[in-house]
């Protein structure tokens, strides 16, 4: 029977708790989840989760097929949750998502793997205010979901299951965790987002460097609708700011969180108010829908990047006394919510050599 401890309450560490639980039920003596930030908390920037879109639209290429399986198996979950388990804050909304015709179309429109795939016609491509001769579109079902409800939903699964949670001071160093629990824990997972780099950054001092912040920002508004819009490129006409794009995703308790940018590097909390302003603006023109667009809150925070893709693997760092093993979920970007059950899953398999064989099917 094992100890384990999950470093991190952001989207990835609560799904990997929940899996490692279902997944090995017999191996796991105890799971315990450390963090200084818990979903509930807005206080800091750099804890991603609460502050996160929250939708389902594969970034992955196409030859990037380990990140397609994992982006699959969340779509295949969140369809369940939508339709079985409306409490989990998962809802199915329709996509409508605009690009220059020199992107191309993604695996999931290519291979049918989403649900009732259409095409949007050049009127209404017209309607949204881009030149048909530039832009097409695709529509599917896909899913919006709410953050701090989902991730609660998640917490009361795990503690179901027999899992604790524990509110610490954020750690600099992962070897610390020991004097936390007050043991060598059998397996630890590394599930800490953009600090992940700094802490373990004894052991691999290269990773400070590759795990890196992408700003974004987002506008919460009053108003309805009853499908998600995305618009990849922005016309240049609208003349909006560098990394500039649209998103808007309607939420199941009502209102739109708008969007966005793509800032890499940026470590700043600070809203933009030129960058407000242009998101509106871009909003009104591609939307008509949406009248009124009052916004209720607008924030910034980070997006948790790493050079060379999200880290799924296996380390082994030396203590005083015993080795820590650690299992590493973290860099995964701007996909957290859309990638976290199949991550999760990848987590589960590298756990299996030290949790033994899998004993139940998730």
């Amino acid at each position: 029977m094992s100890k384990v401890v999950v470093l991190g309450a952001g989207v990835s560490g609560l799904t990997s708790s929940l899996c490692l639980l279902k997944t090995f039920p017999r191996s796991i003596e105890s799971l315990t989840v450390v963090s200084s930030e818990w979903p509930g908390d807005y206080h800091a920037h750099d804890y991603t989760s609460p502050w996160a879109g929250a939708n389902w639209a594969s970034f992955a290429r196409e030859h990037e097929l380990d990140q397609i399986q994992r982006d699959k198996a969340a779509y295949v979950r969140f369809r369940q949750l939508a339709r079985s388990e409306p409490e989990s804050g998962v809802k199915s909304y329709r996509l409508k998502s605009f690009h220059l015709k020199t992107y191309p179309l993604p695996w999931y429109i290519k291979q049918g793997f989403v649900d009732n795939i259409t095409f949007p016609s050049e009127e209404e491509i017209k309607y949204r205010n881009m030149d048909p001769a530039l832009y097409y579109g695709f529509e599917f079902d896909t899913f919006t979901v709410t953050p701090n409800v989902y991730n609660n939903y998640l917490i009361a699964q795990i503690r179901k299951l027999g899992a604790q949670v524990k509110r610490i001071d954020r750690l600099s160093d992962i070897a610390g965790v020991v004097d936390i629990v007050g043991y060598v824990p059998d397996l630890v997972i590394n599930a800490t987002g953009v600090n992940a780099g700094k802490l373990i950054g004894r052991y691999e001092p290269e990773e400070i460097a590759k795990v890196y912040p992408v700003k974004g920002q987002i506008l919460q508004i009053y108003e309805d609708l009853p499908f998600q819009v995305m618009v990849e490129t922005l016309p240049a006409e609208l003349q909006g700011l560098p990394e500039q794009f649209l998103n808007i995703f309607p939420r199941a308790e009502g209102g739109c969180i708008v969007g966005g940018i793509f800032k890499k590097g940026d470590w700043s909390p600070q809203v933009n108010e030129d960058l407000s302003k242009s998101i509106l603006k871009v909003c009104k023109n591609h939307v008509p829908e949406l009248k009124s667009m009052t916004v209720y809150n607008s924030y910034a925070a980070l997006r948790p990047a790493r050079t060379g893709g999200v880290r799924l693997e296996y380390s082994e760092y030396p203590l005083a006394k015993g080795t820590l093993k650690v299992v590493h979920n973290y860099g995964i970007g701007g996909a957290g919510y859309q990638s976290s059950y199949g991550s999760a899953i990848e987590v589960c398999a590298i756990a299996s050599r030290i949790l033994g064989k899998s004993l139940a099917k998730l």
